[in-house]
């Protein structure tokens, strides 16, 4: 560390008097400087030893005490004042005045050159500096030693929080963490959360609870952020050692970016394998899938279709590749997540997968590798139905009771519905016919046979013909054609609770 105040005045070769702000010897000192100057101020700047012998100081007293609030303004650690020259003591007013500003003012014999003084302080900070390079080496050296190892960048994470006698968390692109150095630090990446979300891309600094926090993201080449170190220790603002941070974060910046790497390559041989299973050509995915997944899936299986938005299906991938090796073969296909799996091993996957915030899941029924399309329309029906309800998951067999309803957008064919079949209960209305729609549903319920219907309405076979051929007139259609009647019976059914009675 640099040299004090109290260090150069216990060197007793310098045969230095301490005559004033003795209470203040332990400033340390930046430079010793030489000037005779009235005014030295504007080429001081802050922390050093200014050396004098008198030659302009100013016989007024007042003066002298201005002088030295100058010098104490203008940062000046301690004042080395010569005698021997013009003044054979320091005199009476500039201690005084030194002792009213609390500044350390030791009295230099003529015995003594400045230039001992300034080279004593220049070959400290010297040392100093030489001290500080030789530890930025050796911590640089301890941090890219952390890399070699098996698990190179958990071990990295707690080296850094060593270095820096605090914590350090790396954390995924989402700022959840993946590695910490201790079981505390989810808290202050938690409190810190708000800032990184503010400002994403940027090199973060704050302090919270007392700490000295500072998040480092970690950079894709193409500018996307991969993660974060995230580092903190108690003290105030500028405690910690940013140096050593910095370097982590750069060699953390090669670990995230070639995994990210080998996952993109790794998703793209996941997608074209699956590809290929979707062609029917099954023998081709089971050749690789050892190297993909770690194994194959044993019939019958299952086929999960997740959705949700990119980076819920990234934290699925995520989930799934901590699962046990080959139970399940899985990457993503036209913009959502597939996944077949056993049926022995679904549920677990399922219970899994429904962690996962804002993931939407459809799950088949059972299917053997040749029904392989069939497990796959099912299960992404189940999810867009899910999707539809607002639920983490959703069975095909829990539709079986919809029928081909459940394939539709309900909410866009009911509008469709309405506004067609709107027409028959307004003009219905107006003609004071009672409702067209619930003449229609009656009629087309007795499979078109005008007198069950008739009877059922309570009106007249005659007066049932009518209202017949004014809504094929209302509608422009034909009830005779049995595609007709079936559409008209569907539109009827969606509005079922409706305002069709």
């Amino acid at each position: 560390m640099p040299i004090t105040v109290r260090q150069l005045c216990d060197t007793q070769a310098f045969n230095l008097t301490v005559r004033a702000g003795e209470e203040h010897l332990e400033r340390e000192l930046s430079w010793a400087h030489v000037s005779e100057l009235e005014d030295p101020t504007a080429f001081l700047s802050g922390g050093e030893l200014l050396l004098t012998t008198g030659v302009s100081l100013p016989a007024d007293a007042e003066a002298v005490e201005e002088r030295v609030r100058r010098l104490v303004a203008a940062g000046v650690a301690a004042v080395g004042f010569g005698v021997g020259l013009r003044f054979d003591t320091v005199p009476d007013a500039f201690v005084a005045a030194a002792r009213a500003e609390q500044l350390p003012l030791v009295e230099v014999p003529l015995a003594v050159p400045f230039i001992v003084l300034e080279k004593a302080v220049s070959q400290a900070l010297s040392s100093d500096d030489h001290a500080r390079l030789q530890r930025t080496h050796q911590q640089q050296r301890r941090l890219i030693h952390a890399t070699l190892a098996a698990d190179g960048a958990r071990t990295l994470v707690r080296r850094t929080a060593e270095l820096i006698g605090g914590w350090a968390a790396l954390l995924d692109a989402a700022g959840h963490v993946v590695h910490g150095s201790h079981r505390t630090v989810r808290g202050a990446v938690n409190r810190t959360a708000p800032q990184r979300i503010a400002r994403p891309g940027e090199v973060v600094f704050s302090s919270e609870g007392g700490e000295d926090i500072i998040s480092q993201p970690l950079a894709a080449v193409d500018g996307r952020v991969l993660g974060y170190l995230v580092a903190g220790r108690q003290g105030v603002v500028g405690s910690l050692d940013h140096g050593v941070v910095t370097v982590a974060a750069s060699l953390l910046t090669l670990f995230v970016r070639r995994t990210d790497e080998t996952q993109r390559a790794l998703a793209r041989a996941r997608a074209a394998a699956l590809r290929l299973l979707i062609a029917g050509q099954m023998a081709a995915t089971r050749e690789v899938s050892q190297d993909l997944w770690g194994g194959f899936p044993s019939e019958p299986v299952k086929v999960i279709t997740a959705v949700g938005s990119q980076s819920a299906l990234n934290s699925a991938i995520a989930v799934l590749d901590t699962g046990p090796s080959g139970a399940a073969i899985f990457g993503r296909v036209e913009g959502h997540l597939l996944v077949v799996v056993s049926e022995a091993s679904v549920e677990e996957s399922v219970s899994r997968l429904v962690t996962v915030s804002d993931l939407r899941l459809g799950i088949s029924e059972n299917a053997w590798w040749d029904e392989f399309a069939r497990a796959r329309r099912e299960s992404r029906q189940a999810a867009d139905e899910a999707a539809q309800r607002n639920e983490g998951a959703l069975h095909f067999a829990q539709l079986g009771g919809e029928g081909l309803a459940s394939y539709l957008d309900r909410y866009r064919a009911r509008s469709y519905a309405e506004n067609h079949l709107s027409v028959l209960q307004d003009a219905g209305n107006a003609g004071g016919e009672g409702s067209l729609c619930r003449t229609l549903r009656s009629w087309l319920t007795h499979n078109g046979q005008t007198d069950p219907a008739a009877k059922d309405l309570g009106i007249h076979r005659h007066t049932l013909r009518r209202r017949l051929d004014r809504i094929e007139n209302l509608l422009g259609v034909s009830l005779d054609a049995p595609a007709t009647r079936a559409e008209l019976w569907f539109e009827l059914e969606l509005l079922r609770g409706g305002s069709d009675s």
